[in-house]
């Protein structure tokens, strides 16, 4: 049982990472008013060309890094575009999705080819905590790669900058009144990059993570709709990192027991399986409905008069 129970927290810590980072990041920039609906572009295009270096280099950490930098060149994009023209920010995040979809398989055709066997990514090192990483049921938390561990600091450091620095402070104000905060001159415009940027980096790391952990291999639309989740996440979340965490862990256990579940009711056809996470998400925005908070600005162009 307990076997089991362990088995279970390891890969609801996996699948964890991936909604927690990409739900985190999409926080960070509706912080300041920009609501990043391009998670599922980001983290294909991430996870594609981290794949691709991790592959290439045989070094998980290189491909990490790499598809950091490919989501932080999303987020350069997304900000670039939204304050300098004013784009809808919805509709531009929809066209980075489907940028990020047909970026991911271009760049991998291009790469590795067409091959009979299906590349694989090379071991994450796994880190442990001496003597703790043997108890049951906490040792799961402790006994990780690399990643994961940084999911706990990024968790950390988000709650710590937005709730008890004056930078954090000035940056939720952007997101609350933007006018009100330049007026006492925080710079909108610099901070909106600065977030949408790191939010992105964020997602980048989650979409890597998805062929250099979980599968072991890239194939196509690898996100299966999690971007589109952690949009649902962050908002359950009400824009707040310690809350992000919590949702980014429940829908994570969520995947795991529909797994689990394929594998039981064989009588019961699995696609009805892979859409219980996304009912969830529905259910539970409807519960919690009266709970969620929006930053005012949110989705909102700011321009100075």
């Amino acid at each position: 049982m307990i076997n089991l129970i362990n088995a279970f927290i390891d890969q609801t810590i996996t699948y964890a990472v991936v909604y927690t980072l990409t739900s985190l990041g999409i926080v960070i920039a509706g912080r300041t008013g920009i609501f990043n609906v391009a998670g599922e572009g980001i983290m294909l295009a991430s996870a594609s060309f981290g794949f691709i270096i991790s592959y290439l280099t045989q070094n998980a950490i290189l491909g990490f890094l790499c598809g950091m930098i490919m989501g932080a060149i999303f987020g350069l994009i997304l900000s670039y575009i939204h304050e300098s023209f004013k784009v809808n920010q919805f509709i531009l995040g929809i066209s980075l999705v489907i940028f990020g979809t047909g970026l991911s398989d271009l760049l991998y055709k291009l790469i590795i080819g067409v091959r009979l066997t299906a590349p694989r990514a090379p071991k994450t090192p796994i880190l442990k905590v001496p003597l703790i990483s043997d108890i049951p049921i906490i040792g799961p938390f402790l006994s990780k790669d690399i990643v994961v561990y940084f999911l706990y600091i990024v968790i950390f450091v988000s709650w710590w900058f937005f709730y008890k620095t004056k930078i954090g402070l000035e940056t939720r104000a952007i997101g609350e009144n933007p006018k009100a905060a330049d007026v006492v001159g925080v710079n909108v415009v610099k901070r909106r990059y600065l977030a949408t940027i790191i939010g992105s980096s964020l997602i980048g790391v989650s979409g890597a993570y998805l062929p250099i952990v979980i599968t072991g291999t890239y194939t196509p639309d690898i996100s299966a709709g999690r971007g589109f989740m952690a949009v649902g996440i962050a908002i359950f979340a009400s824009w707040k990192p310690q809350r992000a965490i919590l949702g980014g862990f429940l829908f994570a256990a969520i995947e795991v027991i529909a797994f689990r579940l394929q594998v039981i009711s064989q009588k019961i056809p699995y696609q009805f399986f892979l859409m219980l996470p996304f009912i969830s998400v529905l259910i539970i925005m409807m519960i919690f409905k009266k709970q969620i908070e929006f930053p005012a600005s949110v989705g909102k162009p700011y321009s100075r008069e």
